[in-house]
């Protein structure tokens, strides 16, 4: 290969024979190409990298682009490490005083709202942000992936009308739409309840679009597709709204509403039938806030509205007929023009009528219009029937209920992932557990169908090989769906002798089935009539370590006893270890003495009997405490008893459940409580709340919890002597009633039964089964994951 100056060299001299056939122009162009082919041919066999090698050779995390999902007209940053990187934007300062919210009335929220020409920016972003080496992510899926909800609702209100139509058009709306804001521009004297109220204190009624702009897009800006904006004077179906706006792609720029006038040449919408706007475009007004306060200041309320969005997005008004149709009314009175209005199309098709002159004629449209939805469904009810009528000529399936559509994100039901050993992910306390009992039948019944499906459909050539994957769900409408990746072996396939492994994978084809497990048809069992008036016996065993809750809990029942008047009967069991002797301290002598307290002090009432009984320091079966009860009032054969603990919080909707749910003769009640937590775990400061707080963080309904049961002497004494000795003291009383299986068992979660925290104690000597369950309920019922890794820390750090 020649050098790059000897090649230059012999193009020159070469050149230099006839200057006559080339031009000196052309010289460099014919130098520069021979010097870049010989450039190119030198560098070729040390360039082994690709495209391809290139982007596997760099960093994955740096390759990530980070997607704006948050708003289709945010500027990209310029710095193209942020670019790449997880960042948390922070929201811009805002001049002026921002809203604030102060409760004025129970269930109402007010806030006011100073008036103010900066445009106030919308919440910041929720994104990873790297801090120590270690990520923090949202809560919800959905924060991260920009996933917002549906419909805001801002409604354009007064004070004189704030409790008329905007309550009229509150009970008419808010339950179909995800959120509803009401906005006046003077303080009222009353304020209704149950609606979120801004005020703007300025008392300059024209502003009150420019300043509902601020406020909704500084406090939601971020959280909705779509947006909108009304008076009080429409009334609008909001449930066709909203199923509107769930079929308009989120990518489109929407401004949509019925046309009021012209600005610019443009037509903007009338607020009073109601403006559409996307998230989209009213991100576009925010950056376009500062004009909108020093130009909007007409006395027109709509034409404010309408020049800041026709200056921010340039996007006339569309038109509203086919896509969002209004009618628009003069002199409305309903019980004159209704007659007139309900022969006409486009009226009936209408999405919101204004403006209504009251609230009761507000009321009056409002039930003409749920007429017409009735009748509507009740037209499509009956195409279906006929549908599913001419196909069911033509097939020979049942049918199922469609699968369940979640309303939010907290409605969506979770799938469970199987294999043919073990499920993951069951609930939130357990990662995987071993396919057991009914669980281990079900996956192998639905693999056995779907072979035998799958069979019948391709001439029986398939023979099962394994599980890949599995999930399961169960769908309150439908019953238990079924997802599964299936290895099959194909008997068709020729076979190689030669390699027998590798025969069978040549030999193995993948198929994914869906099931469904319907659920059977729906029977309402006879239940016999029963009373709020039975008298419940409360068996309550009480030990010596008890002593911090025997105050409580008297006071409690004695308060309850005063107001069911003789429908309440205590019976405490003294549990010692030994009986004490004459002239020996009694441990219980406190509490024996605060129970002739309280039955001097409910002289009309049930007095409350005691029983002594001596465990001798080991476990003693549940059944011989009751037992001791039963032969108690072996004269009162139909006598309510109700187990209790010591932690347990009484109050008389709990009682009047187990009354209506225990049937002699055919049904007892085994109720599921809510448990407190360990309060030195879950509180990081004293004192402690002295009720129990309902949430997740705070407890949890302990459904291995059976010794709280509510049945009547009878059964108990039936079930009682179905049994054997041997299989009562292997048992507790629910286990007995399974096992006796002559009277149906109820166990259901009851909302009002709250237990405060008890330290379990797993006696020595007791049954295998019962050891296991008491050591798993110790472990559970001290706090939540989250809570005791944060204890550990905390002593770690120590």
């Amino acid at each position: 290969m020649l050098r790059p100056w000897r090649l230059y060299r012999a193009v020159v001299r070469w050149a230099s024979l006839d200057s006559r056939c080339l031009s000196r122009s052309l010289l460099p162009v014919l130098v520069g190409l021979c010097l870049g082919m010989t450039v190119s041919m030198m560098y070729a066999p040390f360039s082994e990298d690709s495209c391809e090698t290139y982007l596997a050779n760099q960093d994955p995390q740096k390759m990530v682009n980070l997607r704006n999902t948050k708003s289709v007209a945010d500027p990209p940053s310029q710095d193209d490490q942020s670019i790449f990187e997880p960042r948390l934007l922070v929201p811009r300062s805002v001049g002026g005083g921002g809203p604030g919210e102060n409760a004025a009335a129970p269930g109402a929220n007010i806030a006011n709202n100073n008036n103010n020409n900066a445009a106030p920016a919308p919440p910041a972003k929720v994104e990873p942000k790297a801090a120590g080496g270690k990520f923090f992510r949202p809560k919800f899926a959905a924060t991260e992936l920009g996933i917002r909800q549906k419909l805001f609702v801002a409604v354009l209100s007064s004070r004189d009308t704030l409790n008329t139509l905007a309550v009229a058009v509150n009970r008419t709306l808010a339950h179909y739409v995800t959120k509803t804001v009401y906005f006046i521009d003077q303080k009222s004297a009353s304020v209704p309840t149950g609606m979120v109220i801004v005020n703007f204190a300025d008392g300059y009624n024209h502003l009150l679009p420019v300043n509902v702009f601020k406020y909704v897009i500084k406090k939601y800006g971020r959280g909705y597709d779509y947006y909108l904006f009304i008076t009080d004077r429409a009334y609008v179906r909001a449930e066709r709204v909203h199923e509107l706006v769930s079929h308009i792609s989120v990518s489109r720029h929407v401004h949509m509403g019925a046309p009021k006038g012209v600005e610019a040449n443009k037509p903007y919408c009338t607020l009073e039938g109601g403006i559409i706007l996307s998230q989209s475009v009213l991100t576009q007004v925010n950056a376009s806030m500062k004009w909108c306060s020093d130009n909007c200041h007409h006395l027109d309320q709509n034409l404010n509205f309408g020049k800041c969005v026709l200056y921010a997005s340039n996007l006339h008004c569309s038109k509203s007929k086919s896509v969002y149709e209004t009618h628009s009314l003069t002199d409305f009175d309903y019980d004159r023009d209704i007659l007139a209005l309900r022969e006409q199309i486009d009226f009936n098709k209408s999405f919101s009528v204004f403006p209504m002159p009251n609230e009761i004629t507000h009321y009056k449209l409002h039930r003409y219009f749920c007429e017409v939805e009735l009748n509507s469904t009740r037209h499509q009810i009956e195409d279906m029937k006929k549908d599913i009528l001419y196909m069911c000529k033509a097939c020979k399936l049942t049918g199922v209920p469609e699968p369940y559509k979640p309303k939010n994100r907290f409605d969506v039901i979770r799938w469970d992932y199987f294999t043919e050993t073990h499920i993951f992910f069951q609930d939130d306390f357990t990662n995987v557990k071993e396919l057991i009992g009914a669980d281990k039948m079900d996956i192998q019944d639905i693999i056995k169908v779907s072979i035998e499906k799958l069979n019948e459909k391709h001439d029986n050539k398939y023979l099962y090989s394994y599980l890949i994957n599995g999930y399961r769900r169960f769908d309150p409408q439908r019953g238990m769906e079924y997802v599964m990746d299936l290895a099959l072996e194909d008997t068709t396939l020729p076979s190689q002798e030669d390699n027998i492994e590798v025969s069978y994978k040549s030999k193995i084809v993948e198929k994914r089935v869906f099931l469904v497990r319907p659920l059977g048809e729906v029977e309402v069992v006879p239940m016999p009539y029963v009373t709020e008036s039975t008298r419940i016996y409360l068996v309550l065993p009480v030990l010596a370590s008890d002593a911090d809750s025997w105050g409580l809990f008297l006071e409690t029942y004695s308060a309850l006893q005063a107001k069911s008047e003789d429908s309440l009967a205590l019976i405490l069991i003294f549990m010692y270890e030994q009986l004490p002797k004459a002239g020996e301290n009694d441990v219980f002598s406190v509490l024996k003495s605060m129970v002739g307290f309280y039955n001097d002090k409910n002289e009309n009432g049930v007095k409350t009997s005691t029983i002594s009984f001596a465990t001798n320091g080991t476990y003693v079966p549940e059944y011989k405490i009751i037992d001791l009860v039963s032969k108690e009032y072996s004269s009162t054969y139909d006598a309510l008893i109700l187990t209790c603990t010591m932690g347990m919080q009484l109050n008389q909707e709990m009682l009047n459940r187990v009354r209506i749910n225990t049937v002699e003769g055919w049904q007892v009640f085994f109720p599921v409580g809510f448990w407190q937590f360990k309060p030195n775990l879950i509180y990081d400061k004293k004192p402690y709340p002295t009720e129990i707080e309902f949430n997740s963080k705070a407890g949890h309904y302990d459904v291995l919890s059976y010794e709280h049961g509510s049945f009547y002497n009878s059964d108990y004494k039936a079930a009682r002597r179905s049994l054997t000795a041997s299989q009562l003291a292997n048992c507790d009383v629910y286990e007995m009633f399974v096992k006796n299986g002559n009277i149906h068992l109820f166990r259901a979660v009851e909302p009002e039964f709250k237990h405060f925290y008890m330290q379990l104690e797993c006696m020595p000597g007791t049954p295998v089964a019962l050891h296991e369950r008491c050591m798993e309920r110790k472990s559970l019922n001290l706090a939540t994951r989250a809570q005791l890794a944060k204890r550990i820390f905390q002593y770690k750090a120590k």
